[in-house]
């Protein structure tokens, strides 16, 4: 009996082994430091799905970027992967998908890295509603505890990464390629029914939307710790097409958004006067931009319905190109953004209520025009049929999720004093 245990725990040991070998070995997430196999690993085509979380949190936990960008998926999809002209470069850290509860983790786990200069972080109402927390890989990610070691052994050990393991080896060896969500031309009609599919699911979203003031709270924490350490943070409010800002007008959200640029100008103010003792551009400790409120480069018209041409700004309502971020980037530094109608607000509690009064007139002033009676027209028909909001079960941030963060924050000044 003892000898069938053994046996028993023996080839289960073996198995397990094995399984973790494969999976560090295939290594889906770019992790491990595995090399490239010919023909089954060299294209790296699960980086910037939910895995990304892995990929990000383990190249933060390493440390050596100056600087980072963060953000949802219109920062992976909205900016170059590597982009130009950044002091000391920007290290594209967008995760699909993601909220400000991951965001604040991952700024406090970069800021352990004491060459760490500044963040650039894209923000909108998506980072602070209920509706989400964390994707499943994230807690699989150094993201989760800060702990490398440890999560490289979650990760060896995951079904997850088997699956992504398989899968970029099929990838591989049928020619795939990564995920590239736009392109130069499209079938005829097929970029107008994303636009008009996509608001459609976007204002059920917005009808369902709850804002989560603890969020912002979390939030605050992170950008609290880093501009004490001397690290410079420059938040931006993502532009969006200008039907996905009329849903969420039409939702009746026009308010809440108002209230979100209140808010986080008030944040960033606060943290302004920090000292940023290597900042990476010319300003304050904390900045805060503002891209978004039917910015004339965000009022070209959507793809007719016949088009087959690419959409010159924004593959669909919720995403720009990655020329428009690399604008925003060259905007913030000071310099002409070289994008047709793309201007940038600096904003602060000052210029707040004029700014929003611009946006007022510059949404009645868009509605006027062909585009604009289009797309109220669909939201007339939507309203007429008497759309369903889109209700998620709320995820509220709990005592543990503060906990983690504030764990990371207290292993920032020790790595920081050594610079």
């Amino acid at each position: 009996m003892k000898h069938y245990a053994r046996t028993f725990l023996l080839t289960l040991f073996a198995i397990l082994l094995g399984f973790a070998g494969f999976n560090a070995l295939i290594d889906p997430f770019a992790v491990t430091g595995a090399p490239d196999i010919p023909g089954l690993t060299v294209r790296d085509t699960r980086l910037y799905g939910d895995g990304g979380r892995v990929h990000v949190g383990d190249r933060l936990a390493r440390g050596g970027d100056t600087a980072i960008l963060l953000g949802s998926s219109r920062t992976v999809d909205g900016f170059p992967h590597d982009p130009a002209g950044w002091p000391g470069g920007l290290y594209n850290a967008g995760m699909r998908g993601t909220n400000i509860f991951e965001l604040s983790q991952a700024m406090v786990l970069a800021a352990r890295n004491p060459q760490l200069r500044c963040v650039v972080i894209g923000l909108d109402l998506d980072e602070f509603g209920t509706h989400s927390k964390a994707k499943a890989t994230y807690w699989l990610s150094t993201l989760n505890d800060g702990n490398r070691p440890l999560s490289l052994a979650r990760v060896s050990l995951s079904p997850n990464t088997f699956g992504a393991a398989l899968q970029l080896i099929a990838d591989n060896l049928g020619g795939g390629a990564p995920r590239v969500p736009w392109a130069d031309t499209y079938p005829a009609g097929a970029q107008r029914e994303r636009y008009e599919s996509g608001v459609r699911g976007i204002y059920g979203f917005y009808l369902g939307y709850s804002f989560d003031p603890g969020r912002v709270a979390l939030f605050e924490q992170a950008l609290d710790a880093l501009t004490s350490n001397g690290i410079q943070v420059i938040g931006f409010i993502h532009p969006l097409h200008v039907w996905r800002e009329e849903a969420l007008f039409r939702a009746g959200r026009g308010d809440t958004y108002f209230e979100m640029r209140r808010t986080l100008s008030d944040l960033f103010e606060r943290h302004a006067s920090a000292p940023a003792a290597n900042a990476c551009i010319e300003g304050d400790a904390a900045m805060l931009w503002d891209f978004s409120g039917f910015r004339d480069f965000a009022t070209l018209p959507a793809p007719g319905p016949e088009q087959s041409r690419a959409h010159p700004a924004f593959y669909e309502p919720s995403h720009y190109l990655p020329h428009i971020g690399q604008a925003m980037l060259d905007t913030m530094r000071g310099e002409t953004g070289g994008v047709d109608g793309l201007t940038g607000l600096r904003l602060t509690t000052d210029n707040l209520e004029a700014s929003a009064e611009a946006i007022r007139e510059r949404r009645q002033r868009w509605l006027e025009t062909a585009d604009g009676q289009a797309v109220s027209g669909l939201f007339d028909a939507l309203e007429a049929a008497g759309p369903a909001a889109e209700v998620e079960t709320a995820q509220y941030l709990s005592r543990d999720d503060r906990i983690s963060l504030e764990n990371k924050i207290s292993r920032i000044a020790p790595d920081r004093a050594e610079r």
